[in-house]
């Protein structure tokens, strides 16, 4: 099954240029590099039998990146990606995310999401990963996803790697031109070095490149040799047709070692990109920094829920109506919210809300999602932040969706849209972070798994600053679920374990 890299090589070997620039690479030799790699798989490949995907598999072990952004890839493939680069270099350091595009919907609100998506993998520790639907409507798409992964490198200099996957056809040039603006915009928000990999569905010269490029290098521009060519049609590549880029902040200092083009025009429609960056270090060069006392994590308020203590959660629903006769219970460890309504319309929710706690000291409150609604509804299943009716924040499950949301002087926005995954997204967090590198308050919404009853490793999903209007030193926790309109087995939302704690790690 597997093909040698002297195969691949000779396969490819009239646009495979690499080019090294030494001097560059000397200079900085005391800093760390990183690999990347940008591949639009087509679908996981253009044959089945055998599977083309064990072929791409195949090229992106031989080239070893650190990171490899992947387009046109399904969300149920993220699976046999990482299974296939950590059986082929025999290891388990490969890991990854993946968000959907959106076939229909209106801004914000994405109604239908396709099965296609944008993937990034690595073997690097990942940091932080956020989403974002980018709504720049063309003929597949009303909005195409873009994820952002913080991953850390040798000596854990972080670098924020970004996913991209334009609108498609000559038609889609307006489309492109908004992509770019948003996500360059978007991109803006966030501090340090940024790569940004995929498939640009545009040539070199047009508005939409010149455009990224006011601000980011083109790796093939800085340090390729040759046209670069990287979109293939029956069979052959294009001429005219590299499509597919690294760009490189020009404010971070990043040096280009070398950028190439790899893979097999029988595995998918596009070849590879791959690039290695040499990145000026942010590790500490002090050799023994002063010891400085770290401020531990402090539990303010936790239920596990063995028994129901009503002095804990003195209310029931406080951020809308209540419908008593939901069953709200504490049964096997668990709070129980439902069975809820059958196929009954209007609003049917019903919950308990705590006491008012302090998060203002770097804060956080958190629950596990031990068993969510049935995704074939839109039931809902909220654990909400709470300074008052008109001001909180929450996380929501329904359908199978997963979404962060704010409600700021009455106004709801949908901050963050997720494929719900009962696995990924057991535990739920809101945190209120000081954020030393812009001196803002942040609210963070984050996700982690089950580790035998304890949160994993929590994963940034959303970060903008905190609304004043949330009172962080008096905030309530509010956990519900409900209708509003007719469902049929809609079930009930299972919960744990809430915590309530300061100095959040």
């Amino acid at each position: 099954m597997f093909r040698t890299i002297s195969a691949l090589a000779l396969r490819t070997a009239l646009f495979l240029p690499t080019v090294l620039i030494g001097t560059a690479a000397m200079a900085l030799a005391a800093d760390p590099q990183v690999k990347v790699m940008t591949y639009n798989t087509h679908h996981g490949g253009t044959v089945a039998t055998p599977a083309t995907t064990d072929f791409q598999l195949d090229t992106i072990a031989a080239e070893n990146p650190d990171v490899v952004v992947l387009q046109e890839a399904y969300s149920t493939q993220l699976a046999y990606y990482v299974n296939g680069l950590n059986a082929r270099q025999n290891t388990t350091a490969w890991h990854g995310s993946f968000t959907k595009t959106c076939k229909a919907g209106v801004e914000p609100t994405c109604t239908t999401y396709t099965s296609e998506s944008v993937i990034i993998l690595t073997k690097l520790t990942t940091v932080a990963v956020t989403s974002r639907l980018i709504w720049a409507k063309d003929s597949y798409h009303v909005a195409r996803a873009t994820l952002r992964m913080v991953v850390a490198l040798a000596d854990g200099t972080q670098v924020n790697v970004f996913v991209a996957h334009l609108p498609a056809q000559s038609s889609g040039a307006t489309a492109r031109a908004t992509w770019v603006n948003t996500f360059k915009t978007w991109a803006a928000s966030f501090a340090g070095p940024k790569l940004v990999g995929g498939d640009f569905n545009d040539w070199s010269d047009s508005a939409p490149i010149a455009s990224m490029k006011q601000q980011y290098n083109d790796a093939w521009e800085v340090g390729g040799v040759g046209p670069g060519l990287t979109h293939v049609k029956s069979g052959t590549l294009s001429l005219y047709s590299r499509i597919d880029y690294w760009f490189a902040d020009k404010t971070s200092g990043m040096a280009l070692n070398n950028v190439t083009v790899a893979g097999d025009v029988n595995d998918s429609d596009h070849l590879a990109v791959v690039a290695t960056y040499t990145v000026p270090s942010t590790a500490p060069v002090v050799p023994t920094p002063p010891i400085v006392p770290v401020a531990t994590q402090t539990t303010v308020f936790a239920d596990r829920f063995d028994a129901f203590d009503a002095t804990q959660w003195p209310t029931r629903v406080i951020t809308g109506t209540q419908n008593a006769t939901v069953p709200v219970a504490v049964a096997g460890g668990l709070l129980q919210v439902g069975a809820l309504k059958e196929s009954l319309a209007g609003t049917h929710y019903n919950g308990i809300s705590s006491a008012a706690y302090n998060v203002s000291n770097n804060g956080c409150a958190a629950v596990q999602l031990t068993q969510g609604l049935n995704p074939a509804t839109t039931a809902y299943a909220m654990f909400s932040v709470v300074g008052d009716t008109y001001n909180q924040k929450r996380w929501y499950q329904s359908g199978d969706a997963l979404i962060a949301e704010s409600k700021i002087g009455g106004v709801k926005k949908t901050l963050v849209d997720l494929q719900y995954s009962a696995a990924t997204h057991q535990f739920l967090r809101i945190r209120k972070e000081t954020n030393l590198a812009t001196g803002t308050q942040d609210v963070v919404f984050e996700t982690a798994s089950n580790n035998n009853g304890q949160a994993g490793v929590y994963t940034e999903r959303y970060r903008n600053t905190w609304a004043s209007s949330v009172n962080a030193s008096g905030v309530k926790v509010e956990i519900k679920a409900g209708t509003s309109g007719a469902e049929a087995g809609a079930g009930s939302a299972h919960w744990d374990n809430v915590l309530v704690a300061t100095n959040c790690k």
